[in-house]
């Protein structure tokens, strides 16, 4: 969701939908949402595009092959697997890096920001 606060005088709410019944609990210290900063008006700036994942065959391919690892690790897990169960999940995005171990030029998954002034 986008707030525009500039203007805002009053809190805003954070909700959440849940797409499964059940218990969902945030341990201590755990991050539930992360908020980013938009200069205003730069989201309208931003014109989209279109294309046909067939168009790029580079790029086809590899989706195929993560698509494919994927797929093959869910399966495991399911399965109980021992180690895709010790490994849990891929985390190729939060190492900045694609399924064959090809890393991101430019990748962060942790932000240092400044504290708010008073």
């Amino acid at each position: 969701g986008l707030v525009e606060t500039d203007w805002l005088p009053f809190p805003f709410t954070m909700n959440w939908q849940m797409t499964a019944p059940g218990t969902v609990r945030f341990e201590k210290d755990e991050p539930f949402c992360f908020i980013t900063l938009l200069e205003h008006g730069r989201l309208e700036q931003v014109e989209p595009q279109l294309r046909r994942l067939d168009d790029n065959a580079e790029l086809k391919q590899d989706y195929e092959a993560w698509r494919d690892s994927r797929a093959d690790f869910n399966s495991r897990l399911a399965k109980g697997d021992d180690a895709a169960r010790k490994q849990r999940w891929q985390r190729h995005y939060m190492r900045g890096e694609t399924h064959s171990g090809e890393t991101a030029d430019e990748h962060r998954s942790r932000r240092r920001l400044k504290a708010p002034r008073s």
